[in-house]
This record gives C-alpha cells, structure tokens and sequence, in this order.
C-alpha cells in the first residue's frame, strides 16, 4: 500500500497576517484520508492549510481556486474539539471544487454527501459552548447582546448591537409606528416574545 503525500501546512509570504502554526501529523494523516475516499487524492500533495488569527468570524474558508484552507487559531487551543470537524468541513468545499468546478452550491448536495461519506453530520453553522472563565466566544463575537423592547406592545427582539432606530414590527402593522427601546442584557439571546393581548 503506497503512503499518500503528506498535506502542505504553510503559510503565505504575501500574506503577513498568517500564523506559523500547523496541523498535527494525526490531523494530517485524516485530511489524506478523507480526500482518499472522496477520489481527490491528487488535492493532497496541493492543498495547504494555514492558520490565520484575522478569522474571526468564522472557524475556518477554503480558498478552492488557491486550493487553500484557512482556519482561526483558536481551533488549536479552546476550541480544539471542533478542529476536525472545522476541517473536513473546508476540506469537503475544496473536494467539491476539485471533482465539480464551480457550478455546485457552497453547502449543496454534493458537499453534503461528502460529508455524509467521511461519517460526518453536514453541519453549516455549529453552536459552539462557551465555556466559563474562557475569554473565547463563538468565532470571535462578543457574549454581550441587546433587548429591544417595545413600549407599547411588549414585544421584544435580541440584537447583537444597539439598534436606535428599529420600529416594532407588530405595532407598523397594525398602523402605528413606535421605536422599540434598547437594554442591555448578557449572555445567550432569547428569542422574540409578544406579550398577549390581555396584559
């Protein structure tokens, strides 16, 4: 059985902002793997992944043209129970690339079933626990969110950052126009409420 190539980990020269950091041989060994069984296995002696600490909304892009893959540092240190999902999820892109061109979906069938193939759930967003003490947060965001609040109805939204001039949407529909107020609450978002009718 012939050993397949290791993947590139480097980082760009014109792209100053990487960071030296690689993957471990054990997450290096799982990307050739996974690009085995999706018959890309030419995308490992091509594709690079680097770690970039300008990601910060996202854990991880894959440049497909450039066959690169760019993921946040903190997949190495307080969210590394997400690396290797974070990875075959961009890995999965760059194999659709390869195989498809550009003529599929970012999260489509295709990807999908790629996914499906290496045993993982196709998962476009991932919730992400924010464990006590830690000052990391889901992607680089701020734990702190905003209640907007209307005086009239009671209805309530979350927002992520103080919106002064957002109009109730229940009471514009029903004529009138009141701006909602704003509060600051911590912690995890709850969902819209409307207060009933006899309140």
């Amino acid at each position: 059985m012939l050993a397949s190539a290791p993947v590139k980990t480097s980082t760009l020269r014109r792209n100053p902002t990487s960071s030296p950091l690689a993957l471990s041989a054990g997450h290096q060994r799982l990307l050739a793997r996974w690009l085995r069984t999706w018959k890309v296995s030419r995308l490992s002696r091509e594709l690079r992944v680097e770690f970039s600490p300008r990601l910060r909304r996202a854990f991880g892009r894959c440049y497909q043209s450039d066959r690169l893959i760019r993921l946040t540092p903190s997949l190495l240190g307080a969210q590394s129970y997400l690396m290797t999902e974070v990875l075959c999820h961009e890995a999965a892109h760059a194999a659709v690339f390869e195989r498809y061109g550009s003529q599929c979906q970012p999260h489509g069938q295709e990807w999908r079933e790629l996914m499906a193939a290496v045993g993982f759930e196709a998962r476009v967003r991932i919730p992400v626990v924010v464990r006590a003490g830690s000052q990391m947060r889901s992607a680089g965001r701020s734990a702190e969110f905003f209640v907007l609040r209307c005086p009239v109805c009671r209805s309530s939204r979350t927002a992520r950052r103080p919106m002064q001039s957002l109009r109730c949407t229940h009471c514009t529909r029903g004529g009138r126009t009141v701006a909602m107020k704003v509060e600051t609450a911590q912690g995890r978002p709850r969902r819209r409420t409307r207060a009933s009718a006899s309140s």
